[in-house]
This record gives structure tokens, C-alpha cells and sequence, in this order.
């Protein structure tokens, strides 16, 4: 059976993220985490891994594949820890097992939101990601509300399993772009030195948002696992 592929965002994010990615792949689901179209989002990672098994159970869904970026990699880790039989596998996007931010980010956030997005936004993307592209995201991250932007930096802040990460035992693949400033392609290492049942694909010429950036290249490597996994399975 084929794994149906979740897919959760990064903090201050939306569904969006994954437009390319949903046109990609068959059964495909992108959620917004709440708050960031409605309601006052969550206060930490283990809410957010909460909330996405209840969407799970609401909607029967089992043999799952989770697909997180950045926090939302943080969620996928935590849920595969607190509730695997749910998983066929996770994709840890640009994240780490330990996501300090630095206090500079949460003093822009409250002074001011629309100067902290533009900061945040160049420095998720490489240097050589056109200029629309970044815009575009900088454009649907203000659309979500600063407090709830704001509590998914500390969610992430507060968020370090580094000493748990061997007690992950789904499959794992781990992507980075070789240009990312956020989360630096050490965090990925670090996941792939830890969890036993990984592999890392890097992907140059891509900062943090490298599923936006460079779609093809993600969705290839993706779409390989997927192929791995259903072999494995036969």
C-alpha cells in the first residue's frame, strides 16, 4: 500500500510551502498547523505533535510518511518517538534535533513583524533564489498573525532531543540545502550520525526553503524514497 505523504510546515509557515510538491505526488496532504489561518497556534512542539495525531485520527490516517521543514521536522521526530505506529517512514527537511533561535529574531518579531519577516526570509534562502521567490514568501508569512509566529520560534526554542534521537527506529530520510544559514547541513549530519535507519541527501545551490527553491531536486529525492520503501515492502 502506498504511504500517504503528510506534510507539515516550519514556523510562521502555511500548506503553501509544499505547492510544488502537492502537484507532484499522489496522496499528498499539506495541513496548517493551527493558528496560522485560524485560531492561537501552540506553545510547543509536543501541542503541535498532539493536535497532527488528532487530524490523523480524524481522518483514519495510518502508514503515514511525515514530511516536516524545520519545526515542523521537529514535530515529525517527536511524533515518530511518541506515536509510531502511525509512520511509515518521516523526511526531516532543513531541521535539528536541537533548534536554538537567536534572541535577535524574537526582538525584531515584537518591534517590528514586517522587518523580521524580510530578515528571516533572505536569510532562509541561498543568494542565488530569484528575488519573486522570496518576496512570495515573505508575502504568505505575514499573512500569519505575529503572536502565533512568535510562539512557534520559542516552541522551537525550547525544543532539543538530541539525546533521544536513537530511540527513532522508522526509516528516515534527511534533506539540506548546502546553502542553508537557518539550520546548517551540521544539523542534518548530526540526525543522520544519530538515528540508525537514515540517509542524507543534500541538494546545492539551496538555502532553507529547498523545497521551494529547488522543487525538482526535492521531489526527485522524495519520490526515490518512496520507490525504496515500496520495494522494501514487496
Amino acid at each position: 500500500m502506498e504511504p500517504i505523504l503528510l506534510f507539515i510546515h516550519g514556523a510562521g509557515g502555511t500548506h503553501r510551502v509544499w505547492e510544488h510538491q502537492l502537484e507532484f505526488f499522489k496522496n499528498a496532504i499539506a495541513i496548517d498547523l493551527s493558528g496560522h489561518w485560524v485560531g492561537e497556534g501552540k506553545r510547543t512542539i509536543g501541542e503541535y505533535v498532539e493536535e497532527v495525531k488528532k487530524f490523523c485520527d480524524e481522518n483514519g490516517l495510518k502508514n503515514i510518511m511525515m514530511v516536516g521543514h524545520s519545526m515542523g521536522g521537529a514535530i515529525a521526530q517527536k511524533f515518530a518517538l511518541d506515536h509510531p505506529e502511525y509512520l511509515r517512514a518521516i523526511v526531516l527537511v532543513c531541521t535539528g534535533a536541537k533548534l536554538r533561535v537567536n534572541p535577535i529574531v524574537f526582538d525584531k518579531i515584537e518591534r517590528n513583524y514586517d522587518q523580521a519577516v524580510e530578515l528571516i526570509t533572505e536569510l532562509a534562502f541561498s543568494d542565488k533564489a530569484p528575488r519573486e521567490n522570496k518576496k512570495k514568501a515573505a508575502e504568505e508569512m505575514k499573512k500569519v498573525n505575529v503572536k502565533v509566529t512568535c510562539r512557534d520560534f520559542k516552541a522551537c526554542d525550547k525544543f532539543n532531543i538530541m539525546d533521544k534521537l536513537k530511540e527513532i527506529k522508522v526509516p528516515t530520510l534527511i534533506v539540506c540545502g548546502l546553502e542553508n544559514q537557518l539550520t546548517p547541513v551540521k544539523y542534518s549530519e548530526y540526525l543522520k550520525d544519530n538515528i540508525s535507519n537514515s540517509k542524507l541527501e543534500t541538494i546545492k545551490d539551496a538555502g532553507h526553503m529547498v523545497m521551494l527553491e529547488k522543487p525538482k531536486e526535492f521531489n526527485e529525492r522524495l519520490e526515490k524514497f518512496v520507490s525504496e520503501l515500496r520495494k522494501q515492502s514487496l
